[in-house]
């Protein structure tokens, strides 16, 4: 009886190029993310101090009537 010919279907080195496409991506999101927050938190860099309008904690001064 002849054997049948399969073609092989699974390739060990799909699964080397999934995780290094993983870490590439990953590395390559965290490396953009950075430099947009460096430039964007640029302009509130003041007198050596890091001043963000969101974390400061003022109190509410409510107009009386």
């Amino acid at each position: 009886m002849a054997r049948r010919y399969v073609p092989k279907t699974y390739n060990n080195q799909r699964l080397l190029r999934i995780i290094l496409g993983t870490v590439v991506s990953t590395a390559l999101a965290a490396v953009i993310l950075f430099l947009l927050l460096f430039f964007i938190l640029e302009n509130y860099y003041i007198d050596g101090k890091l001043d963000l309008p969101w974390l400061v904690d003022e109190p509410v001064v409510v107009a009386a009537d």
